[in-house]
């Protein structure tokens, strides 16, 4: 993003530079052919190639000091931006560090309430809502040994609701 805004930079100066050089050689046929015989006579007796080498020198003379100019620049912003940096991560970890402490001042202070007593489920048995979407029509044909209600499929099959709400059969040696 610097490097184009450099470069668009660069367009709009010798932009500038031929738009101004443009108005100097108007001005110069406006004032008459004397003006005209003096700027001629200078440029032949400088000889073209050192034109050419001083254009150069103060080309790359300009580039340089722009580049040194932005250098420095970004180094500051470079520096400024660490700086803040440094600040803000500073900041957040003081703020995490104050939020831990509220939560462990909030859990202190905080009545927790007694754990309710898991009379019904037991975690091997589903619910009563559960045991009858899953049974369906099925009918309900007893209780084992572990108070697992058993159910008879249609086709003959008993099988018990485990906790998750699925089936599970019971083996041929086990069944009521």
């Amino acid at each position: 993003m610097k490097n184009l805004f450099s470069l668009l930079f660069m367009c709009f100066l010798s932009l500038a530079v031929l738009t101004t050089t443009a108005q100097d050689d108007k001005k110069g046929s406006k004032g008459g052919s004397k003006g005209k015989a003096k700027t001629e006579k200078a440029e032949k007796k400088e000889k073209p190639e050192k034109k050419e080498k001083a254009e150069k020198k103060e080309k790359a003379e300009k580039t340089e000091k722009k580049e040194k100019s932005d250098k420095k620049g970004d180094a500051k912003e470079k520096a400024t931006d660490k700086k803040e940096k440094a600040t803000d991560k500073k900041e957040k970890t003081t703020e995490k560090v104050d939020k831990k402490e509220k939560k462990a001042n909030d859990k202190d202070n905080t009545v927790k309430p007694a754990p309710k007593p898991n009379t019904k489920d037991d975690g091997k048995e589903a619910d009563a809502a559960t045991k009858k979407k899953v049974a369906g029509a099925d009918k309900q044909i007893g209780k084992d040994e572990k108070g697992r209600t058993i159910f008879q499929g249609p086709r003959g099959g008993q099988y018990y609701i485990n906790s998750n709400g699925n089936k599970t059969y019971l083996k041929a040696d086990s069944k009521l």
